[in-house]
């Protein structure tokens, strides 16, 4: 199982910008997302084709992951994903 971390970004009105990590290092192209929700189905539809043999992302959010969710559930619970992210976000801070 190979799990690539996938970092998103607000950037402005939106916009979000997803940046995939293999540790440190970032590997393919940064994408800009209307919603949060956008990327991360867009990760979990394309993820494989884009990053050959991952099965997983780790998913982070202002500075804070939900822990690595496999591409299927990217897909199918985008909307829930992010809003667990927005809300970790907003209630640590």
């Amino acid at each position: 199982m190979m799990v690539l971390t996938l970092h998103i970004r607000h950037e402005g009105s939106h916009q979000y910008l997803a940046r995939v990590f293999d540790g440190k290092v970032q590997v393919g192209a940064a994408t800009l997302h209307a919603r949060i929700d956008e990327a991360i189905a867009a990760y979990g539809t394309r993820g494989s084709q884009w990053f050959p043999g991952v099965t997983a992302f780790a998913i982070w959010y202002g500075g804070w992951s939900i822990g690595a969710k496999p591409l299927a559930q990217m897909v199918d619970e985008a909307a829930l994903l992010a809003n667990r992210l927005v809300v970790l976000s907003a209630v640590v801070r």
